[in-house]
């Protein structure tokens, strides 16, 4: 009998061993999807322990990383199919198709009042039909990056005020070698890459300084848009890159670009967000350098204000816990810590923007009162469009011949500008 009742113990413990036992140790894991490597560390050693603090019911957070090509395709693919994380991280103009489209959760009163906060900017690019989805967590701007030693070395005492003064001051800076050819640029222009950052950069040094947007509202169906570009504003705009490339010679497409000329002192001007600092000082810690604010255009001063919000997407497992942690990194606390290690914006309407940062580059935070800030619409066409833009302007850019050549620089426009009313009409927003 009692051989009999050890068999049946042991065959019991065996089926058992079989089967994983739940336990409170293990456990709830948020996920997070991101596809800006800057803000992993500041989630994994900012935001989650902190979280893991007020939430003991949580194990951890894990953060997956994608190149932001490949997070642009998971996104059309994940958010209709339901398969999502917790939280997604995710720049304004990307997240639009599919706030638009009902794939995220609305703001509680909660995120409502953090954003309440904020810059009112920032309720233009995260509200649809009166609803705000999402709240920022690292808002960015355009700045410009000055070597001190070139502006010495070429006579220029003042940092440039105006784009004038600017083109005057890369000239000067420009080196060459005894073949013409370029040692060291002027000023480091956008000349391709990622498409959407190409038509970035051309839209807030050409389109916006010379008084004109990607697009216009109509005036008579609201709600519906057409290119904002082809006229005047238009045609200098890109007579101005023109210009730039073959009049005055700052740059050309074989040099070494953006800010890893900078800190390699192989450009003496960069323009680019303010997280780049960081690159700048860990790759060229013997440069000496200063940020500004975007220089006076031929029409106005203007940067643009662009952020990574947090989502919290339907279909998720833990959306309330999701909604915890997205308040608790839009907080004011955590938002001091991003502008800190990040050299980010500080999005709280009454925040010190300098606050935290690096005294070199604290005065690429500073306002003018004549800058104009312009931040993504909510259009499901508009991410389109800066792509397809950004795919057009290297190829046009090549085109040498454009030199001091005003109908060729118009017809470009109109092939642009035609570009961008097919989309809105792709997309059902074209009005005249």
């Amino acid at each position: 009998m009692m051989k009999r009742n050890l068999t049946l113990l042991l065959v019991v413990l065996l089926v058992i061993s079989c089967f994983p036992i739940a336990t409170a140790k293990e456990g709830i894991v948020l996920t997070i999807w991101n596809s800006s490597q800057s803000m992993l560390t500041w989630y994994d050693e900012v935001v989650t322990p902190e979280f893991i603090k007020q939430h003991p019911e949580v194990s951890g957070v894990e953060v997956l990383y994608m190149p932001i090509q490949d997070y642009i395709k998971k996104l059309a693919v994940a958010l209709p199919s339901g398969d999502v994380p917790d939280i997604m991280e995710i720049e304004d103009s990307w997240a639009v198709p599919y706030v638009t489209g009902g794939y995220f959760e609305p703001n509680t009163d909660e995120l409502n009042a953090i954003l309440d906060e904020m810059r009112p900017e920032f309720k233009n690019c995260l509200s649809y039909e009166g609803v705000s989805y999402g709240v920022p967590v690292a808002p960015f701007h355009e700045i410009m990056y000055y070597n001190l030693d070139y502006l010495a070395e070429a006579g220029i005492e003042e940092i440039p005020e105006t784009m004038d003064d600017l083109i005057d001051a890369a000239v000067k800076m420009t080196v060459r070698d005894e073949d013409g050819k370029i040692e060291r640029s002027g000023f480091s222009m956008r000349l391709g890459g990622n498409p959407s950052g190409t038509t970035q950069k051309f839209w807030v040094l050409a389109l916006l300084g010379n008084g004109v947007d990607i697009y216009e509202e109509s005036a008579t169906q609201p709600g519906k848009f057409h290119c904002g570009f082809d006229n005047e504003g238009g045609y200098n705009a890109l007579k101005l890159y023109i210009d730039l490339l073959y009049k005055y010679k700052v740059d050309d497409f074989s040099s070494m670009k953006d800010t890893a000329a900078f800190a390699a002192g192989k450009t003496a001007i960069n323009m680019r967000e303010p997280s780049s600092s960081y690159s700048i000082i860990e790759n060229g810690p013997d440069i000496n350098w200063v940020a500004a604010p975007m220089p006076m255009g031929a029409v106005q001063r203007a940067t643009f204000l662009i952020t990574l919000n947090l989502y919290v997407p339907v279909g998720g497992k833990n959306v309330e816990l999701a909604r915890e942690y997205v308040k608790l990194a839009a907080s004011r606390d955590m938002q001091e810590t991003q502008v800190i290690r990040r050299g980010g914006y500080n999005p709280y309407l009454d925040a010190d923007l300098k606050e935290g940062h690096d005294p070199r580059l604290a005065p690429g935070f500073e306002m003018p009162e004549d800058l104009k800030v312009y931040t993504v619409p909510v259009q499901n066409s508009y991410d389109t469009i800066c792509v397809r833009l950004g795919e057009m302007l290297p190829n046009i850019l090549q085109k040498s011949e454009l030199l001091d050549n005003p109908e060729g620089i118009k017809e470009e426009v109109k092939k642009m500008a035609d570009v961008v009313n097919e989309v809105y009409k792709d997309f059902g927003e074209y009005g005249e």
